[in-house]
């Protein structure tokens, strides 16, 4: 920790700090040294509450990977439900692992050298899907709408661009913004004050006991898409490896229930092998590689 604190005195910029943190990041995974911690951080943009309401969570989540760990691992967790201060975060304390939400890892993956450990399970489902709702008087087809398109996995509208439409977001007819209320952008479409609402597959399922539902149509489907996944930061060694098996044992584990309850996943499941595929490409011209 000496030598980040004589980084942060000397380099005064996010970015110089962000460059040599990872760099000594590798450099120690490329070492094979032996973890002694397992800090991580929790990066949902877009999810409701704040760090503070999701911290006895984070708190409960470290207790159970330090105690199925034991040999003085350390474990600490961090929430973030904004890119900035994840960013920042990631930056300066550069955490051993990381649950991320899939935008986020499309956007960031190659910065931060996200290894793909394992997946979430929501709704014990491995696979995602973004719909974009319109209202049944709208154009049907999306290529049509104009206007303001609203999500809370769209904060990063580059890779919410490509994950739902194939497409950088420059070449889309209406704007993609973030929002911390998707169900109440359903209700500002059929109001006319959006053009489209964009929700996961969770979301969706959650508005069709609505009423409003019967006044939506869905406009645009994504491609099955992974689930938020559990990524390490650097190359994968023994403590990643006993990470995740401890992550994939939760399901099976009763002391795991609740806490996979108030994580909203039911267990973890293996990394998904596509999602490396879905790591942005360095030229914003194309999706990706």
């Amino acid at each position: 920790m000496i030598f980040l604190m004589l980084i942060k005195m000397t380099f005064k910029t996010t970015s110089a700090i962000c460059f040599l943190a990872a760099a000594v990041l590798i450099f120690f995974s490329a070492m094979g040294m032996a973890a002694d911690s397992l800090n991580f951080a929790v990066i949902q943009p877009g999810q409701p509450g704040t760090p503070e309401e999701a911290q006895p969570v984070m708190d409960a989540l470290a207790a159970h990977i330090q105690e199925k760990t034991g040999n003085g691992v350390v474990v600490r967790g961090a929430y973030f439900n904004q890119i900035e201060p994840a960013l920042e975060f990631l930056c300066k304390e550069a955490p051993e692992w990381g649950i991320i939400r899939l935008g986020f890892y499309s956007a960031h993956a190659r910065k931060f050298n996200m290894t793909p450990l394992a997946a979430t399970r929501p709704g014990g489902r491995n696979k995602d899907m973004w719909r974009l709702l319109v209202t049944r008087e709208g154009p049907g087809d999306w290529k049509a709408l104009t206007g303001r398109v609203r999500g809370n996995m769209l904060f990063e509208p580059a890779a919410a661009a490509c994950l739902l439409f194939g497409l950088p977001p420059d070449r889309l007819p209406f704007r993609l913004e973030g929002t911390f209320r998707p169900l109440r952008s359903v209700r500002d479409v059929i109001r006319g004050k959006i053009a489209g609402a964009v929700l996961d597959g969770v979301q969706y399922e959650a508005i069709q006991a609505l009423p409003s539902a019967e006044k939506m149509t869905v406009a645009h489907t994504s491609p099955d898409l992974p689930s938020s996944p559990v990524i390490w930061f650097g190359e994968m060694d023994d403590a990643a490896r006993q990470l995740r098996a401890i992550l994939l044992s939760m399901k099976e584990d009763p002391d795991a229930k609740t806490l996979l309850k108030l994580l909203q996943t039911d267990g973890f499941g293996p990394a998904d092998p596509d999602l490396p595929g879905f790591r942005l490409a360095t030229n914003a011209a194309v999706c990706f590689p």
